[in-house]
């Protein structure tokens, strides 16, 4: 919070008055890509004048999650200062760059290329696009913004043009949207329950599951899972008996997964 405080206390010193709309220039996105179980999402900017700063506060799609920000390999990437803040429980970002803070550097010379490299990861495999847009948000305030040098030799502001941002994850190569993009295993359902329950896991590629059920006391109760098993959503009823096929008492239990490298242990509660 407070080097963004330092950042919007900056950008507001930047901006002297504004003047009549120009044409400043535009952002949009280049063609996603995926890399291993993320969205990559290039932003660009093709600025028309030299850029002195620029704020870039945006929104996505709920059902993706913001795992970072790149400026590596991107016109930004020698900037005296490139942050990006990321809130995904309000699906925000705020993205700040100046070029010059320490007289290291100049504006950013008219031209047109990436600035920033999104990446996602897909929570919701009902998910069927991301969107980004411009927002504004209010203490601190930000605001879509891009700063320049008049030909008074002072610093405006302008709103340049935000072109429409829309991923459909069906077109990118390498994305199944049918398909789970991380292992996950879910919590039972019902819960608690008497005397069947129904496991949820997800398998963003083929691997081998075992799945078991414990006791409290660490013991293997049942194996529910113990096979290779095609990428996708995955499901198993626990009908409340062990290995013998003999009902188990009332109590809690735990379940564990091993599906390739990932592993994840749940509790439930058999009440009778």
């Amino acid at each position: 919070m407070k080097l963004f405080g330092i950042i919007s206390f900056t950008l507001v010193l930047l901006i002297g008055a504004s003047i009549s709309a120009m044409d400043v220039g535009k952002i949009a996105a280049v063609e996603p890509r995926a890399e291993a179980e993320n969205i990559v999402v290039p932003v660009e900017l093709n600025n028309n004048i030299e850029m002195t700063a620029l704020e870039l506060p945006l929104a996505f799609s709920d059902g993706a999650t913001l795992v970072g920000v790149s400026f590596e390999d991107t016109r930004s990437q020698d900037f005296d200062l490139k942050v990006a803040k990321i809130d995904n429980a309000a699906h925000t970002v705020v993205i700040a760059l100046i070029p010059m803070v320490y007289g290291e550097n100049s504006s950013l010379a008219p031209g047109n290329g990436v600035i920033a490299n999104l990446e996602f990861s897909i929570d919701d495999p009902n998910l069927k696009t991301i969107e980004i847009t411009p927002t504004s948000m209010e203490n601190p305030s930000h605001d879509l913004m891009f700063i320049y040098l008049d030909d008074n030799k002072t610093l405006v502001d302008e709103q340049p043009e935000f072109g429409d941002i829309t991923i459909a994850l069906s077109e990118i190569t390498g994305v199944d949207p049918a398909l789970p993009t991380k292992f996950e295993l879910h919590q039972n359902a019902p819960n608690p329950f008497n005397p069947i329950t129904g496991i949820n896991y997800d398998l963003p590629k083929a691997s081998h599951v075992r799945l078991e059920v414990f006791n409290i006391l660490g013991q293997n109760v049942r194996t529910l899972v113990d096979d290779f098993q095609e990428a996708g959503f995955q499901s198993v009823i626990w009908d409340g008996t062990n290995n013998s096929n003999t009902p188990v008492a009332s109590g809690m239990y735990f379940y564990r997964i091993e599906a390739d490298d990932f592993q994840a242990t749940k509790k439930m509660m058999m009440l009778k």
